[in-house]
């Protein structure tokens, strides 16, 4: 295996790291997919600007590995976990994992008893509307009501 292959191979082994396809890897440097895929399958070899653009992109990664394969991955120490590519509403983060003792509570607010039903606003449908007129457009809003949940109400 010569140099070129094992460095397309830490390539894909940083994306699998990363959690990221190549199509949003090649996204994220400004590259055109086919450019990456070519990168991949070992018919182009990386150029200057494309270190160039991974090393503002990813600051924290080893250059040295990625070019030479010698030393980690990572400057730091730790590796970072892999990141789903697609998360779901269901998966946490790191920035979302916090205990509930550590979120502030909301302020507690009284709450005013639901009025009887004739104190109630009503919403009312008209079927029989007609249609608005081509002036329709050329009005201007003059008065706006509001009905509040409690009954009472605000003009505008």
């Amino acid at each position: 295996m010569n140099e070129t292959t094992e460095m397309n191979e830490r390539l894909r082994q940083f994306l699998a790291m990363e959690g990221i396809s190549p199509a949003r890897f090649a996204e994220e440097l400004g590259i055109q997919r086919s450019g990456m895929s070519h990168l991949l399958s070992g018919r182009n070899n990386p150029s200057f600007e494309f270190i160039q653009r991974m090393m503002t992109a990813y600051p924290d990664v080893n250059y040295e590995w990625l070019i030479l394969g010698k030393g980690r991955p990572y400057k730091s120490d730790k590796n970072p976990a892999p990141k789903p590519e697609n998360p779901d509403l269901f998966t946490i983060t790191p920035e979302e994992d916090t205990e509930p003792e550590d979120l502030p509570l909301p302020e507690p607010q009284e709450v005013e008893p639901e009025k009887p039903a004739e104190y109630r606003a009503e919403n009312r449908v008209f079927r029989d509307a007609p249609a608005p007129s081509p002036a329709f457009s050329q009005r201007k809003i003059s008065r706006i009501i509001v009905f509040f949940n409690d009954g009472t109400y605000e003009e505008k």
